[in-house]
């Protein structure tokens, strides 16, 4: 069994490419305060985001809780989604203006035709931030015991499919042995279907992995923060290229209040613990002791995305049609451009 680590908060961090500057944002302690009147109007108040209730969003609840978006002239509604994948349409449609969850599905979609920007990075993989966990009377106690079993993962071809195929590759086993079965929920009740077996063993997230701790004693069989996904990008804020460059000073005014979000979880524990339980009503005695991810900072790091495109084209998450886009770089340098 795994011993868990509570880690400090790491780093958060944001930035928007089609800004005309990059402005950072003031920590809960600070004495200056970033407000709206500095900058351009933002062309709409009204922005709905699609958000994974999961730790690496810290910097977007603690905006919203502490009313960052409201200091820069702003009305945010986040909606809760299971998996970027399953929001992909609505935002092409329009009806949704940002997403906050896995790259995957956006890498796949610009690489069929869609036109995605990353705005800001959310996280990277840090210890115990995602992890395949089985249950408590689990007769599973290697990775290898997961051949021919099957895994919940909270969305089909993203990132759980990628990091638990990185895993059993490293384990030389092949990604093909097991069976990923998507629960259309998500992670809030994952922990209580692994413990009523519904699944040999779960990809999770934080806080969920904790909640299974607490909550079932299930335990943690593998973290994915190792060998070759170690320090590996998760989430990021992701808008069509045609919203970012219709409602420019609309998403400067996102970022600047993201940033300063960011920067109360990266100072103030006690801050990102309560806005995660509020996110998604836990307890104390999870959000506490819950592990924390890495949250980069600055202008979106080509080469930390370029990684993820390269094990999605090694790991038959895109398809090898697309093949010299990744190579070259190409791929992701159209999303952050």
């Amino acid at each position: 069994m795994n011993t868990r680590i509570l880690r400090a908060p790491g780093i958060l961090g944001a930035t928007l490419i089609t800004l005309v500057a990059l402005v950072a944002g003031c920590s809960g302690s600070s004495t200056e305060t970033v407000t709206s009147s500095s900058f351009a109007r933002p062309e709409v108040t009204d922005v709905t985001v699609a958000a994974i209730p999961t730790a690496d969003l810290l910097g977007l609840y603690i905006a919203q809780d502490d009313g960052f978006f409201a200091q820069q002239g702003l009305r945010v509604s986040i909606e809760k989604i299971a998996s970027s994948q399953a929001i992909i349409g609505d935002q092409l449609a329009g009806k949704v203006d940002i997403s906050a969850g896995s790259y995957i599905p956006y890498i796949t979609a610009q690489a069929e035709g869609a036109d995605f920007r990353i705005l800001a990075e959310a996280s990277t993989l840090r210890e115990q931030t995602r992890a395949l966990v089985v249950a408590a009377n689990s007769p599973v106690m290697t990775v290898a015991g997961l051949i021919g079993k099957k895994i919940g993962v909270n969305g089909t071809n993203s990132i759980g499919t990628l990091l638990i195929s990185a895993l059993l590759a490293e384990h030389g086993l092949s990604p093909k042995k097991v069976d990923l079965v998507t629960d259309d929920a998500g992670f809030p009740v994952m922990p209580q279907a692994l413990n009523e077996g519904v699944w040999s063993a779960a990809f999770l997230a934080e806080p969920y992995i904790t909640l299974a701790e607490e909550q079932y004693g299930e335990r943690v069989l593998a973290d994915f923060n190792t060998g070759a996904t170690l320090d590996f990008p998760i989430d990021g804020y992701v808008a069509t290229r045609a919203w970012a460059a219709k409602y420019p000073a609309t998403a400067a005014a996102f970022v600047r209040a993201i940033e300063e979000g960011q920067e109360v979880a990266d100072t103030n524990a006690p801050a990102a613990q309560a806005a995660m339980a509020k996110a998604d009503h836990l307890s104390a005695s999870v959000t506490a002791i819950m592990a924390l991810p890495e949250f980069p900072t600055g202008p979106v790091d080509e080469t930390r995305i370029q990684r993820e495109a390269e094990d999605m084209l090694q790991f038959g998450l895109l398809s090898p049609a697309f093949s010299a886009e990744v190579d070259n770089g190409s791929l992701i340098h159209s999303m952050v451009t």
